[in-house]
Parts: C-alpha cells; structure tokens; sequence
C-alpha cells in the first residue's frame, strides 16, 4: 500500500492487522449512526414544536362583549389603533380583556411674546431747498417716543422719522462745492477710443484687414438676379464672419465657419480702399470725449445732488422677533414631543394687557394651570435689557398671546394572550391617537416559533462519555469521529513486531 502507513504511533509504525481495523471501522460506524439517531430525535423535537406552534398561531380567540358604552368606545379606539399600526395584534379591542380603564388630562400652556427692538439712526438726504426747523428738539432715549402701534405677533421692520430734528450740513463727499471728479474719465475729460483702442488706425471693413480682394475684371458679366443672390449671400457671411473675428480678437481660439478669403476664389488685386489692410480711424489721436462729462472733467456730486448741502435727521428703526414657549402642566406618561403634536381643546386665548393674578383663574382652567401659566409669562416678558448695552438700542415685549389647551387622556390596563399590558388614547374627540410602551404583536407566536427553533438548532450536542479518540466538533448536530491516525503499511509491521503495544 506505498507508504501511506508510515507514522502510525500506537506499533512503532508497523501495518495493523486486520482486526484492528475491523474494530475501527466497527466504531466509526457506530458512531455515525449514533449521531444520526440523536439528529433524528432533535428534527423531531422542533417539528413537533414548529406544528404546536402554528395550531397555536391557528387558533382564533374568543371575542369580548362590552359591557357599557364606555368599554365599547374603548374596544372601537382599540380597533381602529391595531388596524392603523400592522405591529399591532389584529382586531385587539374585540379580543383583549380590559382590566380597567379611566380618564385624565393636561393642560398645554403657549405664551407668545413679541419683542420690540429699538435702535435710533442717524440718516442723511439730498438738500432740496426746504429750510430745515428751528432749534432742534433733544434727543430722547428711544421707548421715550410714542410711535404708531403695530399689530399682529409678526410684524414687518418699521422706520419712523423724528420731527423737528433736521440739520443742514455741508456735504463731506464734495466738500460743499456740489461738483465731484468724473467717474467715467477719471476727471481727464476723454477717453481711450473704442474703435480704434488708441492706435488711430482700424481694420478695413472692405478687405477685412487682408489688403487684397477678388479681381473680377477678367469674368463674364452675370445676370441680375445671380449678382443680387451673391451679394446677399456676401453680406451675410461677412457678417458671421465678423462675429467670429470679435471672438477671436477677445482670446478664444476659434476658426471661422465662413471662407470669406477672395484668394480662395480667383485672382485678387489690392484693396482700393485701405493701406495695408488698415485706414484711418475717425478720432484722429486716439481719444474721444468723454460721454459723462462731456470733457468738463467734472460731474454733479450723487450724495447732496449738486447743491453742496446734506440734510441731517434721524429714525427710529423698530425690529420685531416673535419667541414662543410652551409647558405640559400635569403628569402623565406620554412623552412630551408626542403631547405637543395633539390638538387638543383649546379653552383660553387672550392677550396679556394688563398684570394676571395667580389666584385668579379663567372659567374652566383649573388654579395649577393657570397659576403655572402666569410664572411663564412672568419669566417671557422679562427685560432683556443688558447692563453695559447702549440705551438706544434695547428689547421690550410689547405683545403677549396666551393659550390654553386641553388634553384629555385615558389610560386602559388589558391582558392579551395571558399578558399584561397598557395603552393610552389622548387627543380630543375625532382626533385620537395612541401611545404604548409595548403591545401585543401582530407576528408574536411566529416570532416565537422561529426563535424557538433557532435556539434548538443552534444549542451544542449533548455528548456521551467517548474514548479520547472521538473529536466532536461543537455546534454540529450529528457528532462526526474523525480517527487522529492514517493508517499505513508500516504500522501493521510494527503491530505485528511489537504485539504488547495497544493503540
């Protein structure tokens, strides 16, 4: 058999005898079919399992009949609840066994405040020849002036211009003389010609700057009708041609569309019109004068508008930001971002116009509510006037908009599938939604049955007590002995030499 008995430890590496491996084979198969019966036993397990389950996932419970017609409100809400969210057990109001139910509320308290921020400005104008006041009037800090009132919580930026404080001043930017160095020129009076751009010579439009055109002394005279047909199509490809010229002169590296070259067509002759391809430019030196001015080198002054003066005044520049806060007054388990989007039933909305008592309550808010509602519009209509800012500038709430919500709850305790478990409804009438920490699940006993069989599956082999030979790996399901050994011709021969030794 070659060498592939070489190694064997157990005789000094001789070939082993038949009977040996009699016994070895006799061992491996007792241990394949061992494996195979325990594999058979735990498939048996979970399919029994599997089919308890789905009789159970099968089994349809028993409906529940309301017993008043607030149960029956609460078994519809808990209908309507499990048929919006598919997480939850179908139809759970008609099958769920209320444990109890009652009702409750809080209150959702919004103040919205209007901050006024006042600045003064000091705003200059054209002198238009109107003679400004007497003597000015002083100058008084800002929330000292009656200004037009504003309605609304959100209301626009407003500029109101204080009376009796005009002053005519000179003008800083002319220094009074009404007259300011051109802009266009830089005071030079002209400009660099466009055409031409100063070199006092330009392209000429009858060659192009080419200084040649066609000779058609030499050709047939052509009808009318051709001559006329040419000389169209003539301008019309000088004028693309132009365009393409333009481009090209700005930098851009791009070849004309239009062959326009008369030396491309025939004999050509000097152009009659241009020296070199180039005539005189109709500013003679160079320049042209400048369009602004018209070479005055001088323009009137934009800021007093050629007068000299400025008028002086001031403005009062009122800003308007809108802060809103809002409280849940009450206990309840319903996290607050959800409370928030309810609507709820609104009971009080008014503006704050005068100082509110704490122990004064509106018609059907309770005294906790209302009491905790005057602390927040205390604390929303406090100065944010700063020490150290200028009193010019300074933040008043000048509006405030109270509001009071109610938001009913009701808290029900049911048992489903032998649990216990709470769900609440809140929101107004027609407007409900549900809250719940947990729930009966639409797939529980699925879920079950698969976490059920994968725990089965994957749970390690209970292995009886073996030689030491055996190597179970773990995990597997049907234990597989694999021999530590390979035997080989060498090994029967020392097995043979050597018969005291035992593997």
């Amino acid at each position: 058999m070659g060498d592939e008995y070489q190694g064997y430890p157990s005789n000094g590496g001789k070939q082993p005898n038949q009977d040996d491996i009699d016994k070895r084979i006799e061992e491996i198969k007792r241990v394949v079919l061992q494996g195979a019966s325990e594999a058979q036993q735990r498939i048996k397990r979970v399919v029994d399992k599997a089919s308890d389950y789905w009789q159970q996932a099968q089994a349809t419970p028993t409906p529940r009949q309301p017993t008043s017609v607030e149960e029956h409100r609460i078994r519809q809400l808990a209908n309507l609840w499990s048929n919006e969210n598919w997480r939850v057990a179908r139809e759970l109001g008609t099958y769920m066994d209320i444990v109890s139910f009652g009702t409750d509320e809080v209150w959702e308290v919004t103040v919205e405040t209007r901050w006024e921020t006042r600045a003064m400005e000091t705003v200059t104008e054209p002198y238009k020849g109107r003679p400004a006041g007497g003597i000015p009037k002083p100058i008084l800090p800002v929330w000292d002036y009656d200004l037009p009132p504003v309605s609304g919580l959100k209301a626009p930026q407003t500029r109101t211009r204080l009376e009796g404080n005009d002053e005519v001043v000179g003008c800083t930017v002319c220094n009074g003389t009404g007259h300011v160095l051109c802009s266009n020129c830089n005071g030079r009076g002209w400009v660099v010609c466009p055409d031409c751009k100063g070199r006092t010579k330009k392209r000429c439009p009858t060659c192009r700057g080419r200084g040649y055109v066609a000779d058609w002394s030499g050709k047939a005279k052509k009808p009318f009708f051709q001559r006329q047909a040419e000389n169209v199509a003539s301008s019309v490809g000088g004028k693309v041609s132009d365009v393409f010229d333009t481009i090209r002169q700005q930098g851009v590296p791009i070849p004309n569309p239009v062959d326009t070259d008369p030396a491309a067509k025939g004999p050509t002759v000097p152009c009659p019109d241009c020296i070199k391809g180039e005539i005189d430019c109709t500013c003679g030196n160079g320049k042209r004068v400048c369009s602004s001015c018209q070479g005055a080198k001088m323009s009137l002054c934009s800021t007093c508008g050629g007068t000299g003066k400025q008028v002086r005044h001031r403005e009062i520049v009122r800003r308007f930001d809108l802060k809103t806060q809002t409280r849940i007054v009450g206990n309840c388990p319903i996290p607050t971002q959800q409370l928030l989007r309810a609507s709820g039933d609104l009971i009080y909305n008014a503006e704050v116009n005068e100082t509110l008592h704490p122990d004064a309550p509106p018609e059907n808010v309770p005294l906790d509510v209302w009491r905790a509602t005057v602390d927040l519009v205390q604390a929303g209509s406090q100065n944010q006037e700063k020490s150290g800012n200028d009193p010019h500038a300074s933040s008043r709430a000048t509006l405030q908009v109270v509001e009071l919500v109610r938001i009913p709850y009701t808290r029900v305790d049911y048992r489903y599938s032998n649990q216990n478990y709470v769900f609440y409804v809140y929101d107004s009438e027609g407007k409900e939604k549900f809250y719940a920490d947990r729930y009966p699940a639409r797939w529980d006993r699925i879920e079950r049955l698969v976490k059920a069989i994968t725990a089965d599956l994957t749970a390690p082999a209970q292995q009886k007590e073996t030689p030491p030979s055996n190597n179970f790996a773990n995990g597997y399901r049907v234990p597989i002995e694999v021999p530590p050994y390979t035997i080989t011709e060498e090994d029967n021969e020392d097995e043979e030499d050597n018969p005291s030794e035992k593997r």
